[in-house]
């Protein structure tokens, strides 16, 4: 892997929670898995002092972002484009700033996540587009221009790669100026996932296509494979059955995951790497102990919602154990 042209591997850090927070004080609303500026920064460290680079995954919401859900965050409601705008370049460079001062060493920042049509924070193109201009201007001013920026996709079986990367390249974020001034970005990033996602034949020809005409660096941002569907603690499984494409074992998922690689691969110099996600969600407990776990969930936090996150956020409650966990 060569991620940001370094010989380092990137931890890649999901980053959220801009709005309201709180029911009470010390009480987390919705405990999805994503981080604060000072515990993205704590764990930042950690990856720094392990010798490897750290990528830095903006949500720009208080919840989990994804294809066709780009919650806005609490604290910007009432906003206006511009106002999201100028709030979203402000979080950005404090955020940025705060682990830079810190000590985290930063490779790579990632404007929104699965901002696929590009919506972004609830936000539509071509509006969304003072966004994502905005987003990059913070980290230009925070980190400097040795720090990659990238903006993350998913679908690469719709065959849109090509139109999304023609919009960022011709929205013009200066009319005042003779010319477009295009989205300054480096990094087109894509989610595959064998299980929905098409081809990896498909995936390496969207990545090169964009590589190719747009001039930009390609990842793969997300991809996993199960290695098994035994219950671990009593939750659902996000994978329940098996699928064709590799078997359900840890070969399946060394077979899987090589093969993204290999896709990546192919595209050239221009494919910097992959990602898995998300490594580090791992059972609590085993499942005839659901109780004890929903308790350390409450408690801590998991990889989905507390059960406060139904006074906070409908989809957080419907689609994210914000209702399963309640006690």
């Amino acid at each position: 892997q060569r991620p940001c042209q370094a010989t380092r591997s990137l931890l890649q850090i999901a980053l959220g929670r801009l709005g309201q927070r709180h029911r009470h004080p010390g009480e987390v609303v919705a405990c999805h898995d994503l981080r604060d500026a000072e515990r993205a920064a704590e764990i930042g460290l950690r990856s720094t002092a392990a010798g490897m680079r750290v990528f830095v995954d903006f949500h720009y919401s208080d919840f989990w972002a994804h294809p066709g859900q780009q919650p806005l965050p609490k604290a910007w409601e009432g906003m206006t484009t511009a106002e999201r705008a100028d709030a979203m370049y402000d979080y950005t460079v404090d955020t940025l700033s705060r682990m830079d001062d810190a000590g985290v060493d930063v490779g790579m920042v990632q404007i929104g996540n699965e901002n696929s049509g590009l919506l972004l924070a609830e936000t539509a193109w071509p509006e969304s587009g003072q966004l994502f201009d905005a987003a990059s201007r913070g980290v230009r001013d925070a980190l400097g221009d040795d720090v990659k920026i990238a903006i993350h996709f998913t679908n690469p079986e719709r065959g849109n790669y090509g139109s999304l990367a023609d919009s960022l390249a011709t929205y013009d974020t200066d009319p005042a100026t003779e010319g477009v001034q295009p989205i300054d970005y480096d990094v087109f990033a894509s989610s595959y996932y064998a299980y929905w996602h098409g081809t990896l034949e498909n995936l390496t020809s969207q990545l090169a296509g964009v590589a190719e005409t747009y001039g930009k660096d390609v990842i793969v941002a997300e991809t996993s494979w199960a290695y098994t569907l035994e219950d671990g603690d009593g939750y659902p499984n996000n994978i329940r059955t098996a699928y064709d494409q590799y078997s359900t074992s840890v070969q399946g998922q060394a077979l899987a995951v090589r093969d993204v690689i290999e896709a990546v691969a192919k595209v050239g110099d221009a494919g910097l790497g992959v990602f898995y996600w998300e490594p580090a969600w791992l059972p609590v407990g085993p499942p005839e102990e659901i109780e004890q776990n929903r308790l350390l969930w409450e408690e801590f936090g998991s990889g989905w919602a507390s059960s406060h996150a139904a006074d906070y956020s409908a989809d957080a409650a419907a689609n994210y154990g914000g209702i399963g966990a309640v006690i």
